[in-house]
């Protein structure tokens, strides 16, 4: 699926939708990570563990995309804005606060400014 260019406001609707899924898929591999723990190592139930944790972050990256956002790295999230950066929400933030240019990444994270809004 290709991204699309959201405005801010745009990029803050579709946030209440990325924020359920994202939670989501962080308490379901959570789960998945305390029963991996537990599972003897090297075991079919530790491979098959790691293999549901895979799947729960491929179905959130594709979930992501659908909606026209930028998956990036694990539970981070880039709108892009169409103007030379992307509007960057990662996990527990409350609403979109932080952007980065196009060549960035999340390193580059800053405030967003009024002009950015």
């Amino acid at each position: 699926m290709k991204s699309r260019v959201f405005s801010f406001e745009e990029a803050c609707t579709a946030l209440d939708t990325v924020r359920g899924i994202t939670h989501q898929a962080n308490e379901r591999m959570q789960d998945l990570r305390g029963q991996l723990e537990k599972a003897p190592p090297g075991s079919t139930m530790a491979h098959k563990l790691s293999e549901w944790i895979n799947t729960v972050i491929n179905q959130w990256n594709r979930e992501i995309s659908e909606l026209g956002a930028l998956p990036k790295g694990l539970w981070t999230v880039d709108f892009d804005s169409g103007r030379g950066f992307y509007y960057c929400w990662t996990l527990n933030e409350e609403s979109l606060r932080f952007c980065h240019g196009y060549d960035e990444g999340f390193i580059g994270r800053r405030p967003l400014t009024d002009e950015q809004l």
